[in-house]
C-alpha cells in the first residue's frame, strides 16, 4: 500500500486498522520492571562541626575510593582510610555554637536626658565677678590717678 499523500507532502504510513476496537496495541520492548534495591552506605559522614577558631564546617561525604572513614578529632575532621582511626562523633559537642563565639545582644546605651537647669549654672556668675574685679580695678586706677593729678597741681592764687 503506498504512503498517502496531500498535494506535494507525505502524510506517512496509513493507520493500521485494528480488528477488535477494544483491543489495544501492546509495545513488544517493554522488559521486566526494574526495582532499585537500598544500597547499603559503604562509607562515612563526616557531620558539621565549629573549629577550633569558631568558624563552622558544613558536613562532607568520606565517598573517596579509599578514604572511606571520618577520623581526626572533635575540632578537625578529615577522611582517612583506616578503620581503627575512625572517630566517634558520638562523643564530639561542639555542633553547637561554643559559648565564647556566641554574640551578646548589644548593650543599649540610654541617651543623657538634657538636664540643663539655667537656676543652678554657675560659670555666668563666674564671669561676673571676674569682669566686675576687673573693671573696679580700672576704675579705682583712674579715680587714683586723678586725685594724684590733682594732689601735684600748684594751689591757685
Amino acid at each position: 500500500e503506498a504512503a498517502r499523500t496531500k498535494g506535494n507532502k507525505n502524510l506517512g504510513a496509513p493507520k493500521r486498522q485494528l480488528s477488535n476496537p477494544k483491543e489495544k496495541e501492546v509495545n513488544s520492548t517493554v522488559g521486566a520492571p526494574v526495582v532499585k534495591l537500598p544500597s547499603k552506605s559503604n562509607h562515612d559522614k563526616c557531620l558539621g562541626y565549629f573549629d577550633v577558631s569558631g568558624q563552622w564546617d558544613k558536613e562532607f561525604e568520606c565517598n573517596n575510593t579509599s578514604h572511606r572513614y571520618c577520623c581526626g578529632t572533635c575540632f578537625l575532621r578529615f577522611c582517612c582510610d583506616k578503620k581503627a582511626e575512625r572517630l566517634d562523633q558520638n562523643t564530639c559537642t561542639n555542633n553547637a555554637t561554643p559559648v565564647w563565639v556566641q554574640t551578646p545582644n548589644p548593650i543599649v546605651i540610654d541617651e543623657p536626658k538634657n538636664e540643663y537647669d539655667p537656676s543652678k549654672d554657675k560659670t555666668n556668675i563666674t564671669v561676673y565677678i571676674s569682669c566686675g574685679v576687673i573693671a573696679f580695678i580700672i576704675i579705682a586706677g583712674v579715680f587714683a590717678k586723678v586725685a594724684y593729678d590733682k594732689a601735684r597741681r600748684p594751689p591757685r592764687e
